[in-house]
């Protein structure tokens, strides 16, 4: 699989390039270190991963492509990995443009909490994933229209991807059923964007499927005795509305966004599942973000609080509130010409009190060497909460890199 991805990586390449009248090379090559600070297994590397991300444009008149892959070896797991990460095709005219291939897309206003996002799916597989906060790229077609201060995007999804499982959850289960890849299984989204003087604003539609599966628990019976419990895994269709807005009020940006998903499909109980039950409910489901953004002198603050609102009962899910809140907070400095970059971040939930902290300092030997020191703390509150199940993850990490 990773030799038949280079090909098609290299041979798209080599095609694009004979074809085009201009042609660009990026990328980023580095080294990425975490040491566990916490856990039983103090000291020990959760992270070990030197890597070479490229990325190529070709343009011809209004037509472009665009590939980028990533290609390293990971330490911790002493084995080599190949991705190709995005390949498209643009073709842009003044009023209407089309995208088609392996692309991303982010959604919304808010910076590290998924509220409108649910475009691409989340890399959950790796440490490096987690560290990285990765989203995968979606196979589709992109319509777009332009006129003015309006833009309308339209995709089409014909192949649904899901977002990628823990290793150690995936290794529990049984099966995991994906939607059939059938022209009915088609996920399809529009976003609706205004760009005016005193406010941005986009609507957003989406029709498809939950990127995470759904877990369904059935007894195993040998010779009449239950030897063990088999977990399956199969996904739902969902869909969502939202909306976001970006308003500036002097020197601060006020960030607002909300989503209602109807009907969506909720996790049930274990026992509930074993004692005869579905193994999910439909509740209706809101959730919402504030956020402020501001800048002066090299100082950059940000500060959000998020709501994730279900309507109905709990009794029989696997979520036993009907309200989950938190809240962010970001801070950085530039210092030294702007050489040097100290930030620090932090989400707190606001029921169990968990939380999750990374602080980390920058340094620009030029303007392709960087070299970052920094650190991720998770922690539990009352309960083990959002981020406490990852406290093992807690480390202090060495990241280098070369831009070119």
């Amino acid at each position: 699989m990773k030799k038949v991805l280079s090909l098609i990586f290299h041979l798209s390449i080599f095609i694009f390039s004979l074809a085009s009248q201009e042609v660009k090379f990026s990328g980023e090559a580095g080294s990425f270190w975490a040491g566990a600070i916490r856990s039983k297994n103090r000291g020990d590397f959760v992270l070990g991963d030197t890597y070479l991300n490229g990325k190529f444009e070709a343009f011809y008149n209004k037509s472009s492509a665009y590939a980028e892959g990533r290609a390293g070896f990971d330490e911790t797991e002493n084995k080599t990995y190949a991705e190709l990460k995005e390949i498209y095709l643009d073709y842009t005219t003044d009023f209407w443009s089309l995208r088609a291939g392996r692309q991303k897309a982010a959604w919304g206003k808010a910076d590290g909490i998924d509220i409108v996002n649910v475009l691409c799916p989340k890399d959950y597989s790796s440490t490096r994933a987690l560290f990285d906060d990765e989203y995968f790229a979606i196979d589709s077609v992109r319509f777009s229209l332009n006129k003015g201060n309006l833009s309308l995007d339209a995709y089409f999804i014909p192949i649904f991807t899901a977002a990628e499982l823990p290793k150690e959850q995936k290794a529990q289960l049984s099966s995991i059923e994906l939607p059939e890849k059938n022209i009915k299984n088609t996920e399809y989204a529009l976003k609706l964007s205004g760009y005016f003087s005193r406010f941005d604003i986009s609507l957003y539609g989406f029709y498809g499927w939950e990127d995470m599966p759904f877990l369904d628990y059935a007894p195993k019976i040998e010779n009449g005795t239950q030897t063990e419990i088999e977990i399956n895994a199969e996904y739902k269709k969902m869909a969502m509305f939202g909306a976001d807005a970006a308003i500036p009020i002097g020197e601060t940006v006020l960030r607002l966004e909300g989503a209602f998903f109807p009907k969506r499909h909720f996790q049930t109980a274990a026992q509930k599942i074993l004692s005869g039950g579905e193994n999910t409910e439909e509740h209706n489901n809101l959730a919402a973000l504030a956020g402020l953004d501001w800048m002066r002198e090299g100082w950059t603050f940000t500060a959000q609080y998020f709501c994730d609102s279900l309507f109905g009962e709990t009794e029989n899910l696997e979520r036993t509130r009907k309200f989950e809140h938190g809240t962010t907070l970001s801070i950085s400095k530039s210092l030294l010409s702007e050489t040097l970059k100290l930030s620090a971040s932090g989400v707190l939930m606001l029921k169990d009190f968990d939380s999750a902290i990374e602080l980390s300092g920058e340094y620009s030997f030029s303007d392709s060497i960087f070299l970052e020191l920094g650190g991720y703390i998770f922690n539990e509150g009352k309960e083990t909460g959002t981020y406490g199940k990852y406290k093992d993850y807690s480390s202090i990490y060495l990241k280098a890199r070369y831009v070119f």
